[in-house]
């Protein structure tokens, strides 16, 4: 199963040794560098992707490819977008079938949210396999903090999983 780390200013008081230490514990397929104040982090984020040899996508800020991103990955508000970024990875937040729809051209797409998460209603397993019938490059996100909600994702037709916060545990 794939796995897709997503950083968050919030959750990273200390950017390199959190970015490092996530990737050291879990080997992430793919990293999402998700700051729009900081091109400090995004140069760092992608010095460290390189090291490891892991793809990094910048979050929604296209003119921050030109620093070294790999890719991008749209919001729902940007799927338009899509075809006009063909020479990256793209990824594409998702949240319903209209969007997995809209979706269709990107390389990847997150479905959220899975599991209950900040205050909203988890749309389960069951819709997520649905969603994978549309596009089967499909990972799950959206509540996942534990191996509980990874091991509920493998046994769906998900190609991985995306994550802030499962990546941070100790």
């Amino acid at each position: 199963m794939l796995s897709y780390l997503i950083t968050d200013p919030k959750y990273y008081s200390d950017f390199k040794t959190t970015l490092e230490k996530s990737i050291d514990s879990y080997h992430p397929n793919f990293i999402c560098f998700r700051d729009k104040n900081s091109t400090k982090n995004a140069k760092l984020a992608i010095e460290i992707a390189r090291y490891y040899k892991i793809p990094i996508l910048v979050n929604q800020y296209t003119q921050l490819l030109e620093l070294g991103f790999d890719g991008i990955h749209f919001t729902s508000n940007q799927l338009d977008l899509i075809g006009k970024y063909k020479e990256c990875i793209t990824f594409a937040s998702t949240h319903n079938i209209d969007e997995v729809n809209k979706a269709k051209n990107s390389d990847f797409i997150t479905f959220s949210p899975i599991f209950a998460s900040k205050g909203r209603e988890g749309l389960g397993i069951e819709v997520l396999d649905k969603v994978a019938n549309i596009k089967s490059e499909v990972f799950a996100l959206g509540g996942i903090i534990s191996d509980k909600e990874v091991n509920e994702i493998k046994k769906s037709r998900a190609v991985g999983f995306a994550s802030i916060r499962y990546f941070l545990k100790d």
